[in-house]
């Protein structure tokens, strides 16, 4: 793909509410310098302050919306009905982008203008923007893992392992798949992963080096354990009745009975023992018989499934035992 084919052909999204300003700057400058310019930076105001205007440079390239507040996904379709880009790439407002980002990207593409999805791995810093070498190590290992998969949609039914700031998306895909779900949030781009995978589009996978940065901070949504699992589920139960591949399939089924259970632990650590037991020995017959009716499946699915299932399994019989002394001890 030459350099004129790639020029001014990606539209930028960041979907705005309350920002640190400090965070937001560094994201929009990362957009600007692109070494392949953007044709447009599009921020939308999802009902929050106006004071984050301040600090935005004088870029024709820069277009800013407001609206009411609906969330990051209703505010990301909003951002998608006004791009006029041949392609569109999301940048939450605490994160941003390495200089090269697009121009990688956009040389994966095997065919100019090609409906597809690429993706790529991510560094994670601090606050202070400090590297957090530990979580890199492990979110990175998971990536280079799954991508290098042959069957990725498999992994990515699984569990999510592309970071929001990541993808590059042709429009023609949203005008297929439809935008992100605000049902589904905060795992809206799990569902839009999955949604592009399950249509038959190419998802390419970067695997080279980190080419966005992932800002860890105690006000990431991933921190809402409760709210994270009940999205989870949400995007399992919405997608397995269109889910027409076995494979896919018994993975989204599966882990929805394994996350069934993971919400159960959070009675048990909330101190609801009575709660907990009530639920716990329900959803594991269920998981339980459910997997032992499919153990012809193959080896690569059975593989991703057994150490989730007896992790969790092994886990809820102990708090089982053990709630009962917790409780009598209080």
């Amino acid at each position: 793909m030459n350099k004129s084919t790639q020029n001014s052909v990606v539209s930028a999204i960041i979907a705005v509410y309350n920002p640190d300003l400090f965070f937001l700057e560094k994201a929009v400058a990362s957009v600007l310098s692109q070494t392949i310019p953007v044709l447009e930076l599009i921020l939308v105001n999802d009902g929050g302050s106006e004071s984050f205007r301040r600090i935005l440079q004088d870029d024709p390239r820069i277009r800013v919306f407001s609206k009411q507040n609906e969330g990051v996904a209703a505010a990301r379709n909003f951002a998608l009905q006004q791009c006029r880009g041949e392609y569109i790439a999301f940048l939450d407002q605490d994160d941003y982008w390495y200089p090269d980002k697009l121009k990688e990207q956009m040389a994966m593409i095997p065919v100019s203008g090609e409906p597809c999805m690429v993706t790529s791995p991510v560094d994670i810093v601090n606050h202070q923007d400090v590297l957090i070498q530990k979580k890199i190590k492990h979110v990175q290992k998971i990536y280079f893992l799954k991508a290098f998969q042959e069957k990725a949609l498999l992994h990515l039914a699984e569990e999510n392992f592309i970071y929001s700031s990541t993808p590059l998306v042709h429009q023609a895909v949203f005008k297929r798949i439809g935008g992100f779900d605000s049902y589904t949030q905060p795992h809206d781009d799990w569902d839009m992963y999955l949604r592009v995978a399950l249509a038959g589009f190419p998802i390419y996978f970067y695997c080279h080096r980190a080419l966005s940065v992932w800002r860890s901070h105690e006000s990431n949504e991933s921190y809402n354990i409760h709210g994270m699992l009940h999205s989870k589920c949400r995007v399992e139960k919405k997608l397995l009745p269109s889910v027409t591949d076995p494979s896919v399939r018994k993975i989204l089924q599966t882990s929805l009975h394994i996350d069934y259970l993971q919400r159960d632990q959070l009675l048990y650590k909330a101190y609801h023992y009575s709660y907990f037991r009530k639920l716990i020995f329900p959803h594991l017959r269920v998981l339980v018989k459910e997997y032992a009716v499919n153990r012809g499946m193959s080896k690569e699915l059975d593989n991703l499934l057994k150490t989730r299932i007896r992790k969790i399994v092994y886990k809820s019989l102990r708090r089982y035992l053990l709630s009962f002394y917790y409780q009598a001890m209080s």
